[in-house]
């Protein structure tokens, strides 16, 4: 069995050896040693011993490589949740997009429809009046009934009652209203 030397056999060889390890020259130590522990080893030895049992240079670069290791890790984890942010982003602006194309076609078909009712609400009234067609004035209140209730829906959201608004020259239109409003409480 080798003989281990005053370094390996010295009680306080833990400390010795993170001193060094720090970069603490062979004197230190030694000095170190001699006033607070009360043992006696040649700056000479100590360095010997550094030089051959700890390699500064190797350790320097495996704490430099180790150190490159977490950073590579910490900016992987930052890519990944820049990468998931944007992730979310785009697919809300995608959703975004394809709910407002859907509401603008679906506004658009209201606008068609909407322009259309006054001719219908005109047709209807005409017919109505005339009494060869089967069109009736409760007819010609359901479609300005529609209107309002289109309007209320899509236009108006903060209002939950239909109103009907009557101008001038719709007198017909309040007398069909009435009259289906009586129907309807007979029945």
């Amino acid at each position: 069995m080798a003989r281990k030397n005053l370094i390996e056999s010295s009680d306080n060889f833990n400390e010795i050896v993170a001193r060094l390890s720090r970069g603490d020259s062979g004197a230190g130590v030694s000095e170190w040693l001699h006033d607070e522990k009360n043992e006696d080893i040649s700056p000479r030895t100590l360095n010997r011993w550094r030089n051959k049992n700890i390699k500064m240079e190797d350790r320097v670069e495996a704490e430099l490589n180790k150190r490159q290791e977490i950073k590579n890790k910490n900016k992987n984890k930052t890519e990944k949740h820049v990468q998931e942010k944007a992730d979310k982003i785009e697919e809300a602006e995608n959703t975004m997009s394809v709910v407002a194309s859907t509401i603008a076609d679906n506004m658009e078909g209201v606008a068609k429809v909407a322009a259309e009712l006054p001719d219908i609400f005109e047709r209807a009234k005409r017919d109505a009046q005339n009494s060869k067609k089967k069109t009736e004035w409760k007819d010609v209140a359901k479609i300005s009934i529609q209107a309002n209730k289109i309007y209320n829906d899509y236009f108006k959201h903060e209002e939950s009652n239909i109103e009907i608004n009557i101008n001038e020259g719709f007198e017909e239109l309040a007398d069909a209203i009435k009259k289906s409003r009586e129907a309807c409480k007979k029945d």
